[in-house]
């Protein structure tokens, strides 16, 4: 009897874990995920030269592994983290990246992330009321005079508020339950930005940049051996993959920004619409920002220090779990025995620093063969 193949895809977002954000190289593609209520995990993809995946209570990480000063301090702040998700990870981090201990680029973009959380919210609030206005009361008196200045002035936003409160009264709501119901909207997708992208949020950010790492490596790739031109290859249409399961979902959501009329109405079924695709859209780019802040940086080199970068993060790009793979699970099935034989061909090693001890510290650890 023919035995059952081990899997080599994570079945659901939660096994695959969330990506950490850390400095230490050998954790540079390492995730967090906490299974069904359980202690938080370490995922360590790469190690000792094999496509297995070490599992590490999250508590012992630096008694296993020396990691920099920034990763102590991260790892000392996550330690009481409730919700493992990519939005409740970035915010842990921008608070220890803002001191600069990770270096001055992550500082940098701590810094705006964490202006984006206070001001985003109500500059999609804008973006939101005028849809509103234009969809719901385009003939209420004086709205035909506001536009993105007027609307944010004190006279602007009490003409709103008449003006949506017109709309209430119809459905049988208060005047202000409408506004207040376009502020929650607003809130749940400030990670993503407003839906015409004229506000963008730090998902929509990964996603516009995924989308040119894609169109970059497929020119890059032209003029590439076999080798690397492959790597290339699948990474673009990994990259294409993830971006079209995310442009899905956002589309969706435009959807109910675009004909907002019932969604207000059926507010409460509208609230788990937003939070699921946005959820769903952070997961899915998760842990792509690494894979562009090392094409980046890699540009800024000549074409052989391109191929060593391009031969490291090949080997662990994110893979989209069976719950997300739809009809394309054979795609990343493909993607992930290509990329066990990279990690075992590769001259580029994510371990090739680490000492005798820390590998013999490793041992105690179960692996997990995604």
């Amino acid at each position: 009897m023919a035995k059952n193949k081990a899997p080599i895809l994570p079945q659901t977002f939660q096994q695959r874990g969330v990506y950490l954000p850390l400095t230490t190289p050998v954790l540079m593609y390492a995730r967090l995920r906490r299974m069904h209520g359980s202690s938080m995990e370490v995922l360590i993809p790469g190690l000792g030269g094999g496509p297995e995946t070490y599992v590490i209570p999250y508590k012992v990480l630096p008694q296993v592994i020396n990691t920099s000063v920034h990763d102590r301090a991260l790892h000392e702040e996550m330690v009481n983290l409730r919700e493992v998700s990519p939005s409740a990870v970035r915010k842990v981090a921008s608070k220890i990246a803002v001191t600069g201990l990770g270096g001055p680029f992550l500082a940098r973009r701590a810094k705006e992330d964490i202006r984006a959380e206070k001001e985003l919210p109500n500059e999609i609030l804008l973006c939101m009321i005028q849809m509103g206005i234009k969809q719901l009361a385009p003939n209420h008196p004086g709205v035909d005079k506001l536009d993105s200045t007027t609307i944010a002035t004190a006279e602007g936003m009490n003409l709103a508020r008449d003006a949506l409160g017109g709309y209430a009264s119809s459905i049988g709501e208060r005047g202000d339950k409408i506004y207040g119901r376009l502020e929650k909207w607003s809130t749940l997708i400030t990670p993503i930005g407003s839906p015409d992208e004229s506000v963008v949020g730090s998902g929509l950010r990964v996603l516009l940049a995924v989308e040119s790492l894609a169109e970059q490596l497929s020119k890059w790739l032209l003029q590439e051996p076999p080798d690397t031109a492959e790597m290339a290859q699948r990474t673009v249409t990994a990259a294409r993959e993830a971006v079209k399961q995310a442009r899905e979902t956002l589309a969706v959501m435009k959807g109910l920004a675009n004909n907002m009329a019932e969604p207000l109405r059926d507010f409460d079924n509208t609230i788990a619409k937003l939070k699921a695709g946005a959820d769903h859209i952070l997961l899915v780019i998760d842990g792509w920002d690494r894979i562009v802040q090392l094409w980046d940086e890699g540009c800024r080199g000549d074409r052989f220090m391109q191929r060593d970068v391009l031969e490291m993060f090949s080997q662990f790009l994110p893979i989209l779990p069976i719950e997300a793979a739809g009809d394309n699970q054979k795609l990343w099935e493909d993607l992930r025995e290509t990329q066990s034989r990279w990690t075992r061909t590769a001259q580029q090693r994510i371990d090739g620093e680490l000492d005798q001890g820390t590998r013999e510290k490793l041992t105690q650890f179960r692996k997990e063969p995604v």
